[in-house]
């Protein structure tokens, strides 16, 4: 009788990107994932909302709702253009939060895959990771922008008191739960979070570095993981599948915990077997979750 090998494959995921300019001619990118729609500037009423944020331009109404419009030229630190230079707006909803982001040029919807996206070059908070782009035939250097940094950074944030009431809230388990996630904002919440339940977690920050780790540890001890989807080196949809596909480690549950909450996201996660899904900081839900598991 054959046993089932404990090695733990990846498959290479693709991820499609918006790519854009600012107000500059740095190159900039979102997964098409967060993107709910393209929107002209000028077919939008525009309100000059008073605020003491700088990287708020404004509030937008698209398709009757109000919206945060969001600069991303003040927020990295560049000059701002005036607001009607900036041609588009991106129409997007992660973490629960819908926002327009100003830019002046859409260049391209590319595809890459998880080893093209890099952890980024600068040391800035604000860049996830990045990549390269064809524009006009030469290989451009492109950067994916931190989204839980920006929503923390202009006030959709999760407060102190959102975590402390799990203090009285605590998991009766010692299994232990093993988290992947690159977000410094999000990691920082998760801890907060698991520190609150008392928990028994490790984090790390890629998919590979949780396989890597899973690898290490007896099965009777695994509780649960939890991983983004999104990550450079290996992200949530190969550590969901490296985890599915193993007869060894199939029957540990999954959750995945990532802002990409679409239809077509949940569908190919349910394909896959992932247990379940819970939009970043969204705690509540997350904690019910891990409950049903450990």
């Amino acid at each position: 009788m054959e046993l089932a090998s404990n090695n733990l494959q990846q498959e290479n995921t693709k991820h499609q990107l918006a790519v854009f300019y600012t107000g500059t001619k740095n190159i900039y990118a979102i997964n098409i994932a967060k993107i709910k729609a393209f929107i002209i500037t000028a077919d939008v009423a525009i309100n000059d909302t008073p605020t003491d944020n700088k990287v708020v331009s404004g509030i937008a109404t698209i398709r009757g709702e109000p919206i945060t419009l969001v600069n991303l030229d003040m927020w990295l630190g560049h000059k701002p253009l005036p607001i009607e230079e900036y041609k588009l707006i991106i129409y997007c909803e992660f973490n629960r939060r819908k926002i327009g982001i100003l830019v002046t040029q859409m260049l391209d919807i590319v595809e890459k895959s998880t080893n093209e996206l890099k952890y980024s070059q600068d040391e800035n908070t604000k860049t996830s990771f990045s990549t390269y782009v064809k524009v006009e035939n030469k290989d451009e250097y492109c950067v994916i922008f931190n989204a839980e940094q920006l929503l923390q950074d202009i006030g959709f944030r999760c407060d102190k008191g959102d975590i402390d009431k799990f203090k009285t809230m605590p998991l009766n388990s010692d299994k232990l739960i093993l988290v992947a996630e690159d977000s410094h904002i999000a990691r920082d919440i998760l801890i907060n979070f698991f520190k609150a339940i008392r928990a028994n977690y490790e984090i790390y920050q890629n998919g590979k570095e949780l396989l890597d780790r899973l690898k290490e540890i007896n099965l009777n001890d695994i509780g649960l993981v939890i991983t983004d989807l999104e990550m450079p080196v290996a992200d949530g949809y190969e550590v969901s599948k490296a985890i599915k596909s193993n007869p060894v480690y199939a029957n540990i549950p999954v959750i995945v915990n990532s802002s990409m909450a679409t239809d077509s996201v949940t569908k190919e996660l349910q394909k896959i077997g992932v247990e379940k899904f819970v939009e970043k900081t969204d705690l509540d839900t997350l904690y019910t979750n891990i409950t049903l598991f450990i």
